[in-house]
């Protein structure tokens, strides 16, 4: 939303638009699948009759003005209990009326049509004009809950802590647009004032703050994250380092030490620490109180993960380590640059591809398979899981081109063994291994990818192979890390959404009233899904969409969206709805 009677300074669209395209670049190269919105809230420091008391850059206008009307109530409240500030006082206000003006806008969006599905987190405010304004970042709720966080994001002395790198990267995103909304001249206005390879880094050190506080160690608070780095990137005799490290407090009731050091390792000692490392494994784990190494120790006894008071730090190969708690890997890190750690194949289009191969495959065998490929994913130079309904033919076929084995069923203890040799594993639904080092066969095909390996293209052409001949899934684990599922089925959908859009749409369509924004919804709606559009919906949409632009082509103002029509893709089957 802007206008004359929304604006508060020159520049408040720029700058909207700058935040909006720095959170992308910032979020989407953790997780394509965050897709921030930002969007900007001025309230007025003290009601003025000849002012709007709120302002919005929002442009969906997808919140009003009308919407903020109860901070009205608690500014004059505000200014009747304090006294006249001075300018100074203004500009650095973040005081009792910042507190109460953020729980009622947290409040106000949380009850508005959005809110059920978002979530929003605010800067703190910068005063300009007259007017605290707010950045306020809106976040899918549905997709940060399949984040794993902490549950503690307080001190015993108040103070905010992360619960996650995920609540690091939002924290340090918002300062950078408090600080950037202070910037002169706002013309000039960049968000990024630091590249994003530093805010991330600067992330991954503020949420390595919350681990080092487990070892009650507060000289330690901003040691770890670059003590882990210079660790991970130093060999010891031309060899990496290999091995974890508990982040406790000393004699925590979940540590037993094995080896105690008379004169404990500072953590900054790098190379004594290394040497160390040396001595440590996925059982005997080098202990720390993230300041000082003490010795090598054991997890014993059952962790009580309430208390969030025990870390583990993995070295797992040259320059790449990891944070877990309760075995859940909360950051990864590559080259001292932290990410977000993410399944190497999403579980849910894993499930959902399986069952649509395997009709019928019931939930036991989908969670033993899970497990086996999430293990597999491990192997250093890359494999392939052939999971095939005739898989006891197949190894039969190929007998010539494998080891073929007696039938045994398989899980994550041994996968590792025998994913180790070159060529693929077959197994069937159930877990039963029949072959290893198999080498695929099939035909040439032009679904291939010229830009991959021989591993991956060999799973292409044995899967068009096979294609008629029985029931197949391969998982394609590159030595590179990419993952690949084949046959790389889309998500599916709910056919329902897709009919409501279009009774949308027919709606628009006889309406009076020329609604552009609501128009170009639906036909990015409707871009973004034609694969699932039946020809007849793509034929509906396209007449219902040229009715609108003759009706209405007098009404734009000189800028107008170009849609393409939806042309059918042959590909699409009802497999791809959701069953409802």
């Amino acid at each position: 939303m802007t206008g004359a009677n929304n604006m508060i300074w020159e520049h408040q669209q720029h700058c909207q638009i700058s935040l909006q395209l720095a959170a992308e670049e910032l979020f989407n190269s953790l997780d394509d699948r965050l897709s921030p919105r930002i969007f900007l809230i001025g309230v007025l420091l003290k009601p003025d009759m000849h002012l709007p008391f709120v302002r919005l850059e929002c442009p969906d206008a997808e919140y009003e003005m009308k919407d903020f009307v109860s901070l009205k109530a608690l500014s004059i409240q505000h200014s009747l209990l304090v006294k006249q500030e001075n300018e100074v006082e203004k500009q650095s206000h973040t005081g009792p009326l910042n507190t109460a003006y953020t729980t009622e806008m947290q409040h106000i969006l949380r009850t508005h049509v959005n809110g059920k599905n978002n979530a929003y987190f605010f800067s703190e405010p910068v005063y300009i004009n007259g007017y605290l304004v707010y950045t306020v970042l809106e976040l899918s709720r549905q997709l940060l809950s399949t984040f794993y966080y902490l549950t503690k994001n307080t001190l015993p002395n108040g103070q905010q802590i992360s619960r996650s790198f995920l609540e690091s990267i939002i924290k340090i995103y918002l300062d950078a647009a408090a600080d950037a909304l202070k910037s002169k001249p706002q013309s000039d206005f960049n968000v990024l004032a630091k590249s994003r390879d530093e805010l991330v880094s600067k992330a991954g050190h503020d949420f390595l703050t919350t681990i080092s506080l487990a070892g009650q160690n507060s000289s330690g608070l901003h040691v770890l994250f670059d003590a882990c780095n210079t660790i991970s990137s130093l060999k010891y005799e031309g060899e990496e380092g290999f091995g974890k490290m508990v982040i406790a407090k000393q004699e925590h009731p979940n540590v037993k030490v094995t080896m105690l050091l008379e004169n404990p390792i500072h953590i900054k000692d790098f190379r004594r620490m290394r040497k160390f490392l040396e001595l440590a494994d996925n059982k005997q784990m080098m202990l720390s109180d993230s300041v000082w190494i003490y010795g090598l120790g054991q997890l014993t006894g059952k962790y009580n993960y309430h208390d969030e008071s025990l870390f583990i730090v993995h070295f797992t190969k040259h320059f790449h380590w990891e944070v877990l708690h309760h075995d859940h890997i909360m950051m990864s890190v590559s080259f001292r640059m932290p990410a977000l750690h993410n399944e190497k194949i999403n579980k849910e289009k894993f499930y959902s591809s399986l069952k649509r191969v395997f009709q019928g495959i019931d939930k036991s065998r989908l969670n033993a398979l899970w497990e086996v490929t999430m293990e597999a994913t491990k192997q250093k130079h890359g494999t392939i899981l052939a999971i095939s309904s005739e898989a006891d033919q197949e190894a039969i076929r190929l007998n010539s081109q494998c080891f073929k084995i007696k039938p045994m069923r398989i899980n994550k203890d041994i996968i590792h063994q025998i994913t180790s040799i070159d060529g693929a594993v077959l197994i069937d639904i159930d877990c039963t291994c029949h072959a290893i080092g198999v080498i695929l066969d099939g035909i040439a095909t032009a679904n291939g990818d010229s830009s991959r390996g021989a591993r991956y293209n060999s799973a292409v052409r044995y899967y068009e192979h096979m294609i008629n001949k029985a029931q197949t899934v391969l998982v394609v684990i590159s030595e590179d890390g990419l993952i690949d599922l084949i046959p790389d089925l889309k998500a599916q959908v709910k056919h329902s959404i897709i009919v409501a859009h279009i009774r949308e749409l027919t709606k628009l369509s006889q309406s009076d009233k020329y609604l552009r924004r609501n128009f170009n919804r639906l036909m990015e709606f409707f871009q973004e899904h034609d694969f699932y559009l039946s020809p007849k919906e793509c034929a509906t949409v396209n007449k219902l969409r040229r009715t609108i632009e003759v009706k209405y082509k007098d009404s734009e103002d000189g800028v107008r969206m170009i849609w393409n029509n939806l042309i059918p893709n042959s590909a699409m089957n009802i497999g791809y709805y959701v069953r409802e």
